[in-house]
Formats: C-alpha cells, sequence, structure tokens
C-alpha cells in the first residue's frame, strides 16, 4: 500500500497565497521565491518583453529585478544573468500611491501639454537613474523633467552617453522596468501611445552597453501589430520572453510553500515525510526551506509525493486520470500551460472541500479546488475583457468539440452581437472598455468568425484539426459547457 502524508499536512495549503494578485512595488517574501530554469529570460537585462497572462508572475519578477534584497537572494541561481550587478528601477506600475512614479493621471497631464511619449520616458529613465544626470531639473515635477528632455535638439543623449560611462565604470547594470502596461492609459489609443513611446526608447538605449529597459506586457499587447509598427521592433521581439509554467516547475513551487507554511506543524510534516518515504530533503538556506532539484526536476518522484497527498488516481482505477497529471492538465490554457495562480488557488481549495481521514487531499476536494481556480480565472478575464462576460454566457450549456458554423448559430440565435455592440455604446466615456478587436466594427456574417479568432488568440478556445473548437476545463467549467465524458460544470 502506497504511503501516505499525515492528516496535518493539510494545514500547510492553508498558508499558500490566495491574493488576487502581486504588486511589482513590494517586495516579495523571499520564502514564496522558487526560480525555474526557463524564467532566466525573465531576469534577463538584456532581453526586453516579457509577454505573459494573468497569474504568471509578471508583477512577481518586475518586483525581483528592482528590490536589490530578493534579487540578490535570487542571482546564484541564474549565474549567467550577473544579477548582482543590476541595479533595477520601476518606471511604471500599478502601485498608484508609489511616490517616485509616474502615475496615470500625472502621464495625462503631461500628455496634454503636448509632450511625446519618448520624452516622458527618457525624462523618467534620467531622473531614476542611479548617477545624477549634469544640469537636471532640481525639482520631482514630472513636467519640468519631460520638457527638460524634449527641449534639447538630441533628446539628452549626452546625459544618456555619460550614464553608460558611468555605469561601465562602476560595473554596473542600470534596468528601468515596466509592469502592469494596460493600465498606463485610460483607453487602448492611450495605452498604444505609451507603448510606442517606450519600444522607441527600449529601441534607442541599445547602442548602449549598460542601460536597458525591460517591458512586462500582456497577450493582446504582444498581438497587436500597430504597437509593433515601429521601424526596428523586430530587434526587441526576436528575443521576447513567454512566460509559461511548465508541470514540474509548478510542483517545484507548490513544495517550495508547503515546506515554508505558516503552519510550522504542517510544514514540518510535510519535510519530514519526503525525507522519510522518499530519501530527499530540503536544504535549509538564508532561512527559507528549499527543494532539492531531484524535487524540482524529476517527474517521476514528483508523481509519487504527489500520490502520497491525494491518491494514486481521480477513480477507481488508471482510465479515470492519474491525480498528478489531472490538477495541471484541467488548469491548463489551450496552449497547454496552466498559471502558477490558478494552480494554488485549486490546491488550497482542494485542502479546504476535502474531508478524508485517509489523503490530504481527494478526488472530491481536487474537483472542487479546480472549479474555484476556473470561477476566479473567469473573473479576471471578464475584468480584463469586459465583453468576456457575455460571450461565455450565450454559451452556457452547449457541447464541446462543436464547429464553428455551430457556434456562430448559438450566438445569432443569442443575438451575441447585437448585446456587445449594446454593452460598448453603455460603456461611454468609460474609457477603459476595450472592445473584442474588429468585431464591433464588422457586418454580422463575418463578426462571428472574427470573435472565434480573437478567443483563439487569448488561449480560450482550442482549433482542433478538423476544424472544430474546443474549451480547456479552466474556461469551461463555469461557463457552464459540457464536454462528453469530461468533469461536469457548475451544478
Amino acid at each position: 500500500m502506497t504511503a501516505r502524508f499525515p492528516l496535518a499536512v493539510r494545514a500547510a495549503f492553508a498558508s499558500l497565497p490566495d491574493e488576487a494578485s502581486h504588486i511589482a512595488t513590494n517586495p516579495p517574501n523571499s520564502a514564496q521565491v522558487f526560480t525555474p530554469l526557463d524564467h532566466q529570460g525573465a531576469l534577463d537585462p538584456h532581453r526586453s518583453i516579457v509577454i505573459g497572462d494573468r497569474g504568471t508572475g509578471k508583477s512577481f519578477w518586475s518586483s525581483v529585478l528592482t528590490h536589490d534584497e530578493i534579487r540578490n537572494l535570487v542571482a546564484p541561481s541564474y549565474p549567467a544573468l550577473d544579477l548582482d550587478r543590476v541595479q533595477g528601477r520601476l518606471g511604471f506600475s500599478d502601485g498608484e500611491m508609489a511616490a517616485t512614479l509616474p502615475t496615470r493621471p500625472t502621464i495625462d497631464e503631461v500628455m496634454k501639454v503636448g509632450h511625446e511619449a519618448e520624452d516622458l520616458w527618457r525624462a523618467v529613465m534620467l531622473k531614476l537613474a542611479p548617477v545624477r544626470p549634469e544640469n537636471a531639473p532640481t525639482s520631482d515635477d514630472w513636467n519640468q523633467w519631460t520638457a527638460w528632455v524634449a527641449n534639447d535638439p538630441a533628446r539628452r543623449n549626452a546625459q544618456f552617453r555619460a550614464l553608460d560611462e558611468a555605469l561601465v565604470r562602476e560595473n554596473r547594470i542600470y534596468v528601468l522596468v515596466f509592469d502592469a502596461l494596460d493600465l498606463i492609459a485610460n483607453d487602448w489609443a492611450g495605452i498604444r501611445r505609451q507603448m510606442v513611446g517606450l519600444i522607441r526608447l527600449a529601441l534607442a538605449v541599445r547602442a548602449l552597453r549598460m542601460v536597458r529597459i525591460k517591458m512586462f506586457i500582456r497577450p493582446d499587447m504582444a498581438d497587436d501589430s500597430r504597437l509593433w509598427a515601429v521601424g526596428d521592433a523586430s530587434k526587441l521581439r526576436h528575443r521576447e520572453v513567454l512566460l509559461a509554467w511548465k508541470r514540474r516547475d509548478l510542483y517545484g513551487l507548490l513544495w517550495t510553500l508547503l515546506a515554508n507554511a505558516g503552519d510550522e506543524n504542517g510544514a514540518r510534516s510535510f519535510r519530514d515525510f519526503c525525507r522519510e518515504t522518499f530519501g530527499t530533503r530540503f536544504s535549509r538556506i538564508n532561512d527559507v526551506w528549499r527543494p532539492t532539484n531531484d524535487l524540482v526536476e524529476n517527474e517521476d518522484l514528483q508523481q509519487r509525493v504527489f500520490r502520497a497527498l491525494a491518491g494514486d488516481y481521480m477513480g477507481a482505477g488508471p482510465t479515470k486520470g492519474d491525480t498528478y497529471k489531472w490538477v495541471p492538465n484541467h488548469l491548463s490554457d489551450a496552449a497547454g500551460f496552466a498559471a502558477p495562480r490558478s494552480f494554488l488557488l485549486a490546491m488550497k481549495a482542494a485542502a479546504e472541500e476535502t474531508k478524508s481521514q485517509e489523503t490530504v487531499l481527494n478526488i472530491a476536494g481536487i474537483q472542487a479546488g479546480t472549479r474555484s481556480a476556473s470561477r476566479t480565472r473567469i473573473e479576471e478575464l471578464s475584468e480584463d475583457y469586459r465583453w468576456m462576460t457575455i460571450v461565455l454566457t450565450d454559451m452556457e450549456s452547449l457541447v464541446v468539440p462543436l464547429s464553428a458554423d455551430d457556434l456562430a448559430a448559438r450566438w445569432r440565435e443569442r443575438g451575441t452581437l447585437k448585446k456587445l455592440r449594446k454593452q460598448a455604446g453603455e460603456a461611454g466615456n468609460d474609457r477603459r472598455y476595450i472592445p473584442p478587436g474588429e468585431v464591433l466594427e464588422t457586418p454580422e456574417r463575418n463578426a462571428y468568425p472574427l470573435l472565434i479568432e480573437q478567443l483563439v488568440r487569448l488561449k480560450i478556445f482550442i482549433r482542433l484539426t478538423d476544424g472544430r473548437i474546443n474549451m480547456p476545463d479552466l474556461f469551461r467549467l463555469q461557463a457552464n459547457v459540457r464536454r462528453k465524458g469530461g468533469m461536469k460544470p457548475r451544478a
């Protein structure tokens, strides 16, 4: 019989994070830091573009880059990056109360004066630099700093070169980090304007040796061709980073958090059982318990550990699914990747819902946790794309996979396009409303195929080889869409 973790470990799951998101202005807790090898590019100063969905770690890695103590803690995990030489500064984030950053109202004010976005970001880069430029304004007013840049024929290139030379002498790399760029303006046109300014500056500083820009962006920003129409923008994008979490990395993160849980009895029980049953130890490094490489990289061992937590299968036998693979599979988007936030929310809720006296997690708890993560993901999507609620609600009770024609017929029957146009009209002066691409400006005959393509790009739909449309469980469950033989949607 397979050995099972003591039930005391269930209390450790209660310490898993459940906040909606990380904020880049806040340094992460060192006990929550996990460093997947594949995420090296997210911290590489010389790779300017990092693309990630909600919950994949954009703000987390932004905060690592811009907080010295935590960056130096991470540095040994990525020795090729020379992170101990980096001086990171945050140029923009969703931390609206941060005193040193230009906030969205401040940016609006600067733009109303008539300045170019690139001039503002040149001013930000010089003002926040670790070496103060000569003849710079003594005020903290962003209008004055932007005017100082804009009034120079060469737009302060001399100050940039002097900054670079000083950094070369000191052997330091200055990285200006931008996060939450979807909040940088009040509408999509404004966001595009600011992004184009940032892209131009990122291209300009490539000529320097020790000055770099790092932008963490959403996939829809990466897909906006008008954003990247700037000359030579491809030079930034050919080394772009996609924040994607492999299954083994999700479990490596889970082990790290359980081993350092706030409930010390549960955390100690987890560490002790891993040592006694699987012969793998956690190392105490800088007052944090770290899993050894075998627990992070060996999926066979990870499977054995999780089976000891949750049982072997999601039913009576192998045909019902292996518990280790089932959870990430059912939380993955159409590209096949699960976000760590969804995974951890599901694990925490699974422990709360499990009533078993035999295993820390059980089938009913895991299924409930998955539904909870699905609900949260749909809520997040509805915040980012307000039209999503209408689209998914009008799909209720459909069975996937289904043909694109059948899906369009359902939307046509429910008047989905009319509802979307009405919603856009009612949004009025709410400039944060972003419509679904060109769908609303397209005749109905062509609008629904465009809407399907938009959902494919957002990785909510999967287009099968035969042309039919499928939907990952992460979105399907809360949308109350059925799949033959699949997990049942919400009640």
